[in-house]
């Protein structure tokens, strides 16, 4: 081997060698350009995702009071009929102790 090969090859190297760090370089810059697309389509998803968690809460409260209402409503009812009753007794009671 000759100091000319040696030359050759060196440079064909070198050649080598800049040619893989290029192509890394550009394979390093697409995955960056990647990364970042990945992580706006992540907090976007996040966002969705707490848009729908909040509508589904919603939706689960709606429905819960739609069912309850009823029972709520008749429990309301009962009460002031009970109260409404226990005042109508009172009042019957101090009506009979007037008539004495």
């Amino acid at each position: 081997m000759t100091s000319g090969d040696n030359a050759v090859d060196t440079s064909r190297l070198e050649l080598l060698l800049r040619e893989h760090f290029a192509q890394t370089d550009k394979q390093l810059s697409e995955l960056k350009s990647e990364i970042v697309v990945m992580k706006n389509d992540i907090e976007r998803m996040k966002r969705d995702v707490g848009f729908m968690h909040d509508w589904d809460l919603w939706l689960i409260m709606t429905l819960i009071t739609l069912l309850v209402m009823p029972q709520i409503v008749a429990v309301i009812k009962s009460l002031f009929g009970a109260i409404a009753e226990g005042i109508s007794l009172i009042v019957k009671a101090f009506r009979k102790e007037d008539k004495s």
